[in-house]
């Protein structure tokens, strides 16, 4: 009863500042039933609809209504246990137990890793818990206990009786011993032959309905539905033994042990509890619904410690977060002081006098004196109202006799310590309205105040209690206008020359020489900002709280040494108060939060709600420090003070994880344990990386930086965007890393890598390339060779066909045609015909100079054609006078555009003069015409002679000796131009008794000519 009594005295309501979770932020149910925390470090949270995996950024569910939880027995979670030797989430739902299987980022059913304990997959569980290896306890609702032994593959059930089968409702390890609660028993089960044996324990006590039991402290310590808390000691065998803890009021729902090994107690209906066995001192968190740093809710299920200390508490109605390193600073505002004596929340301004006593200066209920030792405020009830009007205390100081001066709303306030008097001292020359007065001084050189105001500066004597004011003396008329032109001052320093250094919004820093009266700004501090809040002197060095950060100014050499932005990415660069510490390092209160810079004036801590901090925005020149180093700064949401020497830093930095990958949009299973190595196709380059890192203290802060190896080894800068995106990557290989640095500047253990392969398309891979290397040199030295041939061979036709035409040349010029003439035209001359012998003189001339004219050319006009024809039968005629001839042309042909190769016809009509004649029968008829057939030039010489038949016989009997090169030579020529002009002509010698449409005898030969020749 000692300890019960010590301990109910030893009650405090401290606050322990959480951080809740809601559906806001992605959880698929507010009430959680259980958690744990898995080899990876993730959160899981199991509700009653659905299990979620928190990453540090996000929830990820997992439901049977979606693919990831589409193997879960049922979406309500009513236990979890991290099997961390086998890397394996057990989940236990009120439809069965399965698995999840942390390598692969999946659920599994029970008996695909266990067999033997299929008859659980369909039992709705309430726990599952393993004390020692391969061992793992089942609580099955209204079914009893069960053991699972995986490596003998053994299932055994415990208090399968009709009268405790639904009695059992924890069980524990207490000891070296695991105890078993019923509803108003405890069990102790014995080792016996490879399972357990149940032994009741303190036969003689029933206790009240037990919900839940836990080994703390060398005590066995009982939870109960109704009736508070109870202890017993060790061994647990004695009545005696037994203590309630009726400190604890109501119903006990769980309890977990802290990294300070102190307890936690989870209630149903009165928030948290924590015990320090050490201090026998209890602490208790409840909801509070003015109190954002209060629990979500007072209904606690489960509580959970995780691997770097943090409290993670489920709860009917959210999950809260407690954080060792968020709950370093104090604050103070109306609801969370003392006995709620602080009336205001928003602190204007802060003093502490030559003896250590902390003045406040609030907005709306004016001063207060905050005995720290207490705790108290202290007000004073005249000072919070002007008029009708709420009075706001902008600045404070203190005179040489210690009494208090504010500039307010309502002007220069005195307060009187020794009668607590409060008196008004309003600058208004007469007039009624009031004058704001922003800041008060106490000069070090003179009896008097030095206050801003309004409408400029103004000097108060303190003998006379009466405002100084300036005649209007010529050499007073400079200080008079200065005096006027610097209005809502907000700060003031008087240094060791006694210069006084003025902080106004709006004309920047001024410097006042007020035993010289003189007033000058300060040029090279006013050009970076015009707007100075707060000044701290550090020897030689002054630090300016400015609108544009941080502003190092050396004024004793009238220098600017520096200005340091401390704006977070798209925050506001006000900077409001700035305080050193005991270890030299500065601290700067901003609208968002605070900042930590070290000597180098380089920001070395960012300072938020992640961190404990209760707000955000700070206020003018609004901060204090004591003899023992505390800081203290005031803003919007009160008083935050703290001792920087304590501050403990967050050194807590695991190894990120790559929690998706996006290709071309579509996701793709990438496991945490083991990322695989992606090999994706050419057209799969457009990747997305999502990631996280499990530190969840402070974890908005943690920042990441990446890059991939292979498109740039230059790492990106911290972010704390969780996603990384790069499109339209080339084929080849990559390396995905990945670093992240905590809300301390730690920087994780490891780099995460994936490695990536895009493949090159089937047409830039090396075997395509070598193909095609190989079959183009194969075409080039095939073309080569085929050029060198088609060389040789258009050089071989050249000659052939030079040869052929020499040949037609001579057989038109063949030596009995050439006797012939040449006889014919002797003869004539013997005979006196000269003026016969003259004219076929000149056609034989003619015939000769067409014949050497065409022998030039492959191919000549038709008209050329026919005119060489004409010639060379007028010749045969005079040697053979009983033929007749004739030429004619289609009015369709254009006898100077159409072309056939030269001395090609000749031969013919050659061939029917000798071969179609015989010594009896000279009379002969040639026919030459040309057509258009077709597309074609068709050439038809026709002769009624003795026909081709006829020919060859007489050849046989050896009538005729002539032997007709002409006609070989025609062809072989016509079968050389169409190789060389891609021709296609041909001829076709018939005889007339072969053909229908003829009669009589003789021959008839068909050419067919292109009318178009290519190359000609």
């Amino acid at each position: 009863m000692f300890f019960f009594c010590f301990l109910q005295q030893a009650v405090a309501q401290q606050s322990l500042n959480f951080e809740n979770y809601s559906s806001d932020h992605g959880l698929s149910q507010l009430s959680c039933y259980a958690l744990a925390q898995d080899s990876n470090g993730f959160i899981w949270v199991g509700t009653q609809d659905g299990l979620n995996r928190y990453d540090g950024r996000r929830f990820k569910v997992y439901a049977q209504q979606n693919e990831a939880g589409q193997k879960l027995p049922s979406n309500t979670i009513f236990t979890l246990y991290a099997d961390a030797a086998r890397n394996l989430l057990w989940v236990g739902t009120s439809g069965g137990l399965c698995l999840y299987n942390t390598a692969g980022d999946s659920l599994a059913r029970l008996s695909d890793f266990f067999p033997f304990a299929a008859a659980l997959e369909k039992l709705p569980i309430k726990k599952v818990i393993s004390f020692k290896k391969n061992e793992y306890w089942i609580i099955a609702f209204n079914n009893g206990l069960y053991y699972l032994n995986t490596a003998t593959a053994a299932l055994h059930s415990y208090f399968s009786e009709a009268e405790e089968v639904s009695d059992v409702t924890d069980i524990a390890w207490h000891e070296g011993k695991v105890i078993v609660s019923l509803l108003y028993s405890l069990y102790e089960l014995l080792p016996a032959d490879g399972t357990y044996q149940p032994q009741l324990l303190v036969k003689d006590y029933q206790f009240p309905q037990i919900e839940a039991i836990a080994s703390y402290n060398h005590r066995l310590w009982i939870g109960t539905i109704s009736d508070g808390c109870y202890q017993v000691v060790t061994p647990v065998d004695k009545k005696a033994d037994i203590v309630a803890l009726d400190i604890i009021s109501g119903g006990i729902y769980c309890f977990a042990t802290d990294a300070a090994n102190e307890l936690w107690i989870g209630t149903r209906g009165s928030g948290i509890f924590r015990y320090n066995a050490a201090n026998n001192v209890v602490t208790q968190a409840e909801h509070n619904q003015f109190l954002p740093g209060s629990p979500a809710s007072n209904f606690v299920v489960f509580l959970l410690k995780d691997r770097q200390g943090n409290m993670w508490c489920g709860l009917s109605g959210g999950l809260s977060k407690y954080d060792p390193l968020s709950h370093q600073f104090g604050f103070v505002n109306g609801p969370a002081s003392l006995n709620g004596s602080l009336l205001d929340k928003v602190i204007y301004s802060m003093y502490r006098t030559k003896d250590g006593t902390l003045f406040i200066g609030t907005q709306n209920r004016g001063l207060f004196e905050w005995k720290t030792g207490t705790g108290q405020f202290i007000s004073f009830p005249a000072s919070a109202v002007i008029g009708k009007a709420n009075n706001v205390i902008y600045n404070i100081t203190e005179d040489d006799d210690g009494n208090i001066w504010a500039a307010t709303f309502g002007g220069l306030m005195q307060l009187e310590r020794k009668t607590k008097k409060i008196t008004y001292y309003p600058e208004n020359r007469g007039r009624v309205k009031l004058n704001n007065m922003y800041a008060v001084t106490k000069l070090k050189r003179a009896d008097s105040l030095l206050v801003s105001a309004d409408d400029g500066l103004h000097l108060f004597s303190l003998k006379e209690k009466k405002w100084v004011f300036f005649s209007r003396k010529p050499e007073n008329i400079h200080m008079i206008k200065g005096f006027a032109a610097f209005r809502g001052i907000r700060h003031f320093y008087e240094d060791e020359n006694n210069t006084m250094w003025l902080c106004a919004p709006g004309a920047g820093l001024i410097r006042y020489h007020y035993l010289e009266n003189r007033l000058e700004t300060v040029a090279v501090v006013n050009n970076i900002s015009p707007s100075v809040r707060h000044l701290l002197a550090d020897g030689s060095v002054f630090l300016l709280a400015t609108d544009n950060g941080l502003v190092v100014y050396d004024w004793q050499k009238n220098r600017l040494l520096r200005q340091v932005d401390i704006k977070a990415s798209g925050s506001s660069n006000v900077c409001y108060a700035i305080q050193k510490d005991n270890q030299g390092f500065y601290w700067v209160s901003t609208n968002t939060g605070l900042r930590k810079l070290n000597r180098q004036y380089e920001v070395e801590q960012v300072y938020n709600t992640s961190n404990g901090l209760t707000f955000l925005e700070y206020n003018t020149g609004c901060t204090s420090r004591d003899a023992n180093g505390v800081l203290y700064f005031g803003g919007m949401g009160g008083l935050t003070f703290f001792d920087p020497a304590a501050l403990k830093s967050n050194t807590f930095s695991p190894q990120p994880v790559i929690t998706g990958v996006l290709v071309n949009d579509v996701s793709r299973p990438v496991s945490v344990n083991r990322p695989a190595h992606l090999e994706l196709r050419h057209n799969e380059n457009f990747l997305s990386f999502q990631f996280a890192v499990t530190n969840f203290s402070n974890e908005k802060n943690n920042r990441f930086s990446y890059r991939l190896k292979g498109l740039s080894d230059s790492w990106s800068p911290l972010t704390t965007a969780d996603k990384a995106g790069f499109t339209s990557l080339p084929p080849g290989d990559y390396v995905f890393e990945l670093k992240s640095v905590n809300s301390d500047g730690n920087w994780s253990a490891g780099i995460t890598t994936l490695a990536i392969t895009i493949l090159r398309p089937w047409w830039q891979t090396w075997w395509f390339i070598s193909s095609i290397c190989l079959l183009l040199a194969g075409l080039l030295t095939w073309l080569i060779r085929r050029r060198i041939l088609a060389i040789k061979r258009e050089a071989e036709l050249k000659h052939q066909i030079a040869e052929a035409e020499m040949m037609a040349m001579r057989a038109q010029m063949n030596p009995h045609f050439v006797f012939n003439s040449l006889n014919s035209i002797r003869e004539m001359i013997l005979s006196n015909e000269n003026e016969a012998a003259s004219h076929f003189l000149g056609k034989f001339a003619s015939l000769i100079r067409i014949t050497l004219d065409q022998s030039e050319r492959s191919f000549v006009s038709l008209r050329q054609t026919i005119s060489h024809l004409t010639r060379y039968m007028e010749i045969e005629q005079i040697r053979n006078g009983e033929f007749t001839s004739r030429i004619l042309a289609d009015d369709e042909l254009d006898l100077d555009e159409v072309m056939l190769p030269s001395m090609l016809i000749q031969p013919f009509v050659e061939n029917a003069l000798w071969h179609g004649t015989t010594a009896t029968r000279k009379n002969i008829n040639i026919n030459i015409d040309f057509k258009k057939e077709k597309g074609q030039l068709l050439c038809i010489v026709e002769d009624d002679g003795i026909g081709i038949h006829q020919s060859l016989k007489n050849k046989t009997s050896g009538s005729r000796t002539h032997h007709s090169l002409g006609l070989e030579n025609v062809s072989n020529r016509i079968r050389l131009l169409n190789e060389k002009y891609h021709l296609e002509s041909s001829i076709l010698i018939s005889d007339k008794s072969e053909l229908d449409n003829y009669t009589g005898t003789g021959t008839v030969v068909k050419l067919f000519l292109p009318l178009q020749i290519n190359g000609s």
